[in-house]
């Protein structure tokens, strides 16, 4: 099984009117997609985690008429709003490549600032080449990674590279995250060849991604 990781950019005009009217609301942020449902009668339900404006998110939503239902929920730090709605040719194309190349969505779906999304998915190599060439040419496509696919990979420490896990590794193991602390970079850096200047900005690195996949989503920014 291959895991691929996109990000899709739909440009200018955007998924879907409403998508790009909460793109360009700047009392609105939109953060991710939650589940997803394409209905029989092709209609498509989301569940939208947004930030903001709550009234005026609802304003946008009541307007379009595209929306068949919706409710919202939360507060300004953490909406989730109920989305029934009637896609367009893009958004209808985008969401049924998993059901026609049985594709497996690891959700959430991340909502990137500029209105494109970064989209995660499981499948064999075929599928995932089959679904990739059925992605309509209005929406940009920029394959991040691809790779075999492995149970742990959602942990934080599968997310470093594999000299960030070896370093991790020897520094645990040294007691450099002892209390109180008797380890230094050079003493890292002797175990594995490098320079104390090159294991201190590893350590760093790796902090900094150790630290963003813990924090809470709505506290990242």
């Amino acid at each position: 099984m291959r895991y691929a990781k996109l990000e899709l950019s739909p440009g200018e005009a955007g998924f879907h009117p409403v998508d790009r009217e909460l793109v360009e609301t700047a009392a609105i942020q939109r953060v991710a997609i939650h589940h997803f449902n394409q209905l029989d009668d092709g209609t498509i339900v989301f569940l939208y985690q947004l930030r903001g404006d709550v009234d005026r998110a609802q304003d946008i939503l009541e307007r379009h008429s595209d929306i068949l239902a919706h409710s919202i929920s939360g507060n300004q730090s953490e909406l989730h709003a109920y989305i029934h709605f009637d896609p367009n040719e893009t958004v209808a194309t985008v969401f049924r490549l998993p059901q026609e190349h049985s594709l497996v969505v690891d959700t959430p779906i991340d909502c990137l600032s500029g209105g494109g999304i970064r989209v995660s998915v499981l499948g064999t190599q075929e599928t995932l080449t089959e679904a990739l060439e059925a992605i309509p040419a209005s929406v940009d496509v920029e394959l991040e990674t691809i790779r075999e696919y492995h149970p742990d990979q959602r942990t934080v420490f599968s997310s470093l590279t594999a000299r960030q896990q070896e370093l991790l590794r020897t520094a645990v193991d040294c007691g450099y995250y002892d209390v109180p602390r008797n380890v230094t970079y050079e003493d890292i850096g002797d175990e594995l060849g490098l320079s104390p200047v090159t294991v201190g900005e590893h350590l760093r690195k790796i902090e900094t991604t150790v630290m963003a996949r813990i924090l809470p989503r709505e506290e990242r920014d």
